[in-house]
């Protein structure tokens, strides 16, 4: 069985992987400002948008699961990077995928999850 946890991101000529190892959604969720993932998707659904800095919490902490050798302030750069190539908002929708995969937000049952992300077209 191969188990499919992470989500490609190319951008600045590389393929980057966004992955959520439960190492990085504890850190992530110690900077969100609702200090929970489940809170963020629940707000998400009920049409509330997640914060700027939260996006960013989000993203920066799935690059750094997708590659451990990154230091946060790689990992800031790359941000910086990725979303000054392509939209926060498809990055963003990319990273949410990744943390869907990883299964934090529980097991894909048949129901439709709530802010269950597509990837973008590339």
């Amino acid at each position: 069985m191969v188990l499919d946890k992470f989500v490609e991101l190319e951008f600045g000529g590389k393929k980057h992987k966004l992955c959520y190892p439960i190492k990085y959604v504890w850190e992530a969720e110690r900077h969100l400002s609702e200090g929970n993932f489940l809170v963020l998707v629940s707000r998400a659904s009920k049409g509330i948008p997640p914060t700027v800095y939260d996006m960013f919490v989000v993203i920066k902490y799935a690059l750094m699961g997708g590659d451990p050798k990154l230091t946060e302030e790689q990992a800031e750069e790359l941000y910086i990077e990725a979303i000054g190539e392509k939209s926060l908002e498809d990055v963003a929708r990319l990273a949410m995928l990744a943390l869907k995969k990883s299964g934090v937000l529980g097991k894909d049952n048949g129901k439709k999850a709530p802010a269950a992300p597509e990837a973008p077209e590339a």
